[in-house]
């Protein structure tokens, strides 16, 4: 798989992360979370106004990485790559009224990783 070769120290620029997130986001969140960062109410819940995605990138990285034990939301440690995972995160801090301005990078993501 070619997202693997990637080198997870690069350094993107929050633009590039952003785009390539949406992306991501689009095939592998979107189903549960929506277009618009609603989340699905009872069900699925928003990443607009999350405290998870506002918060500490630390936390976000490890749900995504990790998923959340008795939800619905999976793991995708072993489904996404260091560089898919940052674009994501990246992507939702900085989505519709998530205005965190930072970019989380693939090497954050792999020092999460257990």
């Amino acid at each position: 798989m070619a997202a693997q070769a990637e080198d997870p120290n690069k350094v993107w620029a929050l633009d590039a992360l952003k785009a390539r997130g949406e992306k991501v986001y689009a095939a592998n969140c979107v189903a549960c979370h929506q277009a618009s960062g609603q989340g699905v109410k009872g069900t699925f819940p928003a990443l607009d106004g999350s405290k998870i995605v506002t918060g500490p990138k630390e936390a976000q990285i490890d749900r995504v990485l990790n998923g959340k034990q008795g939800t619905a939301m999976a793991a995708f440690g072993t489904q996404l790559s260091d560089t898919d995972i940052a674009a994501a995160i990246t992507y939702t801090r900085n989505s519709w009224g998530n205005k965190t301005g930072e970019a989380v990078q693939p090497a954050e993501v792999k020092s999460q990783r257990k």
